[in-house]
């Protein structure tokens, strides 16, 4: 459905003169429509921009709401809601702006009625709005020095062993330009908190970056393996080269050797362990923290492995949500079973903020998507429907229950 389509369909329905046709097919989008950022930007735009609607129109978009979450419940899908747990019991809560209708009015009552204390005014003055991340990195060249690319034009950097440097449409990329080509010079590829970048290593290799990490790398593979260092998340899709194996080396703690495939790997430094995820082809994760108790682990695609970062305990899950696990990738918070804490390092290292909790972390655990383009600011409102409250001093954030 393309977005003038969806306007009029939630126009008519706001005005309660949609057909049964159209309410039908406004419901068959919600339920199943993959089309995130364009339904929540519509009907957050659609609503914005009906200043004199008030509390009592709006429950006609609650009606539809409780029609689409009615059928996920009857049809064993996932509602298109967050449903936040806390020990026993469930209930539904205001969600994110995406394919999530019952938040989006809540989140325009939270603006529009003056009896509703707001995020804002829980602060002594108006916070400052906080950004989404966005596109940008670091690169460090063999010689040690730097360059942000955050800003830069498509077209060639640099040049080094041989290779070109370039940017090509909103990535880095590497092409060989000379036979003498070595692998001598190494590069690291950087993203501090609130960046994520794409980089495709000269053998063709495509690498996307989380933020907050790392990925040290020659400019030119030489010899019988492809090896790279990484920290943080990082997703590939690897060419395959039979006679060379690629292998990724994760914390001084193990390594993924692969012939061509697509994975992603979580090797925060402060997670509790490190996640690496199968999507296609074949890899074999080991470890190498002690040569005694070595441990490998061959996975098929649909399997993860977890490494605990603590006891070096190695375990496998199979049939895990693909989805969720490159959510990032695909510019999407995916909170679906995320408790607070984890929640919470997702939103420190995209919107670079620093989180302190006043009483403990709530025992809340969240079921849902957001889409990663809001601001801080808007997102925390969404949240807090989950009595889970938030205070911002500049880039501080205060969990408090």
């Amino acid at each position: 459905m393309n977005r003038s389509r969806l306007q009029y369909l939630l126009r008519r329905y706001g005005e309660n003169i949609a057909t049964p046709s159209e309410l039908e097919e406004l419901t068959e989008f919600l339920r199943h429509s993959e089309e995130d950022t364009l339904f929540s930007e519509v009907l957050v735009e659609e609503l914005k921009n009906a200043p004199g609607r008030s509390l009592e129109d709006l429950k006609a978009y609650e009606t539809l709401a409780d029609r689409v979450l009615e059928q996920n419940r009857t049809s064993a899908e996932e509602p298109f809601s967050i449903i936040v747990y806390k020990r026993n019991w469930f209930r539904w809560a205001a969600a994110a702006c995406i394919l999530l209708l019952v938040s989006a009015v809540i989140y325009v009552k939270q603006h529009s009625n003056p009896a509703t204390q707001s995020l804002a005014e829980k602060t002594e003055h108006t916070p400052p709005v906080i950004l989404p991340g966005k596109n940008g990195a670091i690169l460090t060249l063999a010689d040690g020095s730097s360059i942000v690319l955050d800003s830069l034009g498509n077209g060639k950097i640099t040049s080094q062993n041989g290779t070109d440097v370039i940017m090509q449409d909103g990535k880095l990329a590497y092409t060989i330009v000379t036979s003498n080509s070595t692998g001598s010079g190494y590069n690291t590829l950087s993203t501090p908190k609130g960046r994520q970048y794409q980089i495709r290593l000269h053998d063709g290799t495509e690498v996307w970056l989380n933020a907050a990490s790392s990925i040290r790398y020659p400019t030119v593979f030489s010899g019988g393996e492809r090896i790279v260092e990484v920290t943080g998340e990082a997703y590939f899709e690897v060419t395959k080269d039979a006679a060379r194996p690629f292998k990724v080396k994760l914390n001084q703690q193990a390594e993924i050797a692969v012939l061509g495939t697509q994975f992603n790997v979580n090797a925060y430094h402060n997670e509790p362990a490190i996640t690496t995820t199968l999507l296609e082809g074949s890899i074999r994760f080991s470890t190498y923290n002690d040569p005694l108790s070595k441990k490998e682990k061959v996975l098929r695609p649909g399997q993860q492995t977890k490494l605990d970062n603590q006891t070096f305990d190695l375990t496998t899950t199979n049939n895990v949500e693909i989805a969720q696990v490159i959510a990032w990738k695909n510019g999407i918070f995916d909170f679906n079973g995320a408790g607070v804490e984890e929640v919470m390092q997702q939103l420190e290292r995209w919107y670079d903020i620093e989180v302190t909790y006043k009483k403990g972390v709530p025992d809340i655990r969240f079921f849902g998507k957001m889409t990663k383009n809001l601001t801080l600011n808007d997102l925390l409102v969404i949240l807090e429907k989950s009595n889970v409250h938030f205070k911002i001093e500049g880039r501080k954030i205060t969990v408090t229950p």
